[in-house]
């Protein structure tokens, strides 16, 4: 009986968040999205290599990331991110750490703006704010997140670094996933507060970015599943890691999507 009741309960919230993408044409601005995100992403993994230059931990990539990325990548596409990324740790560090910051304040910035008419549209919000001013909030909240990002892949792979036995290893692996789960609410509870015309109250923040970072890990692993399964050995060589990224950007914008609608849907049902 309870389920019957909670699937009734249900079945309205899927049709109205269903109508609300068909309405505001959200897959075409998730695709808008991805691309804006794509292009910030190069900028903003230099600015993190020469950030670990100028503080002497380039091991941090020759001893940890760099094998990683040769266990995932084909062996052409590994040799050009291995030279980019070297020299980017090295001898253009300092560029990457002043001009490649603008870089990539303006390409995270421009993410956000891509995102302010969808979530316009989503919370019922009118434009009102001049280009200064949302170019101003899409910078200040861009770097926001673009903080919680850098910190959370630093706590993940700072916490490699630790070589720890037993219950320790079981306590900081936990408590590791658990800082960057918090610091990915951070980063999604940023962009509602922020990309909106319409300021959103605290304890709607909580429960919109609660339900954007869950739909988020789902695509997340899901994607994972499905790209593990991928040779990155074929004839696509480095063409193959940009397009998968460029769909689990997609993939990642809807999530994002779907729980911000979902969130106005609870709401306006509240209100009734």
């Amino acid at each position: 009986m309870r389920t019957e009741l909670s699937l009734r309960r249900l079945r309205p919230l899927a049709k109205a968040v269903a109508a609300d993408f068909t309405k505001y044409d959200l897959l075409t601005y998730s695709s808008a999205m991805a691309f804006q995100v794509l292009y910030a992403v190069l900028p903003t993994a230099m600015l993190g290599l020469a950030f670990l230059g100028i503080f002497g931990e380039q091991s941090l990539y020759t001893h940890h990331i760099a094998h990683t990325l040769q266990r995932t990548l084909s062996h052409d596409a590994f040799s050009l991110t291995d030279r980019t990324a070297l020299r980017a740790v090295g001898p253009e560090r300092f560029w990457w750490a002043t001009i490649g910051l603008v870089v990539t304040l303006w390409g995270v910035g421009a993410a956000l703006r891509s995102m302010m008419t969808p979530l316009n549209e989503i919370y019922g919000a009118r434009e009102t704010r001049s280009w200064l001013h949302r170019l101003l909030v899409s910078i200040g909240g861009g770097t926001i997140v673009v903080v919680c990002v850098y910190c959370a892949i630093l706590v993940v792979l700072g916490g490699r670094l630790v070589h720890v036995g037993g219950v320790l290893a079981v306590l900081l692996f936990a408590a590791r996933w658990l800082i960057a789960v918090v610091l990915l609410l951070a980063t999604v509870a940023t962009l509602i507060r922020t990309v909106p015309a319409k300021k959103r109250p605290v304890e709607w923040i909580s429960v919109g970015s609660g339900l954007s970072a869950l739909c988020w890990i789902v695509a997340t692993i899901g994607f994972g599943v499905y790209i593990s399964t991928v040779s990155y050995s074929s004839f696509y060589g480095a063409f193959a890691a940009i397009i998968l990224l460029l769909i689990y950007l997609h993939v990642s914008a809807i999530a994002f999507l779907l729980g911000v609608t979902v969130d106005a849907q609870l709401r306006e049902r509240i209100k009734r």
